[in-house]
């Protein structure tokens, strides 16, 4: 059963960081099925399976990266 997970992303501003963004987590997250990121809004939206775990483990990603959730 999929789940999604809407995050605002304080410090989510060029190109670049949506593109740091969806590598890291594509690559280094099992069961993300999808992620999409609105740079404008500052959004990213992540739709992933309970394989995953926890959300937790997005939010700890991000947090690797250097990205702020609100």
């Amino acid at each position: 059963m999929s789940k999604t997970f809407i995050l605002n992303i304080q410090n989510l501003n060029t190109e670049a960081d949506s593109g740091k963004i969806r590598e890291y987590l594509l690559s280094n997250l099992d069961g993300i099925e999808e992620l999409e990121i609105n740079l404008p809004l500052s959004l990213v939206t992540v739709k992933y399976t309970e394989s995953i775990g926890s959300p937790k483990y997005i939010l700890d990603a991000l947090d690797r990266l250097g990205y702020t959730v609100r």
